[in-house]
């Protein structure tokens, strides 16, 4: 049985998409590896992983055998990323209103209107993008009176 490791984003901008995701979990990095990998726990796991620090360090060109194996970077070579949009990471907070109110004052991304549906039950929800263009679902408790 697969069991699941973690989930992370493929980012354009390391420090930026790391300042982010400081802001909307309200925790620093966890854990971090170089500039290519930084992880925040939380009971889950959500990871950045940074392209770019394995473009530099093939661009060098040395000690490449230590660091990936010759199918690796065949496959880096040949591999093309698409920011943004991937998946979406859901949150589940207890006051919905007054995490829209933090969220739209830390201003670190596009934020939606609170949005409604009513499918298999009532739903209140926003969309906040990442950097990178990743949508942020944050969904609880709405207060309409608010």
């Amino acid at each position: 049985m697969l069991k699941l490791g973690s989930t992370y984003l493929i980012v354009k901008d390391f420090e930026k998409s790391i300042a982010f995701y400081e802001a909307l979990l309200q925790m620093k990095v966890s854990s971090q590896n170089y500039n290519r990998w930084a992880q925040f726990d939380f009971g889950s796991c959500i990871a950045l992983y940074n392209p770019e620090y394995d473009k530099e360090l093939i661009k060098q060109g040395e000690n490449l055998e230590t660091h990936y194996s010759n199918e690796y970077l065949t496959y880096y070579k040949n591999r093309k990323i698409q920011y943004g949009n991937n998946f979406v990471l859901n949150f589940y907070v207890d006051d919905l209103n007054a995490e829209y109110e933090r969220i739209k004052k830390l201003n670190i991304g596009e934020v939606t209107e609170i949005l409604y549906l009513n499918i298999a039950s009532p739903y209140y929800y926003f969309f906040v993008d990442d950097p990178d263009g990743n949508t942020i679902e944050i969904t609880g408790n709405y207060n309409q009176g608010v």
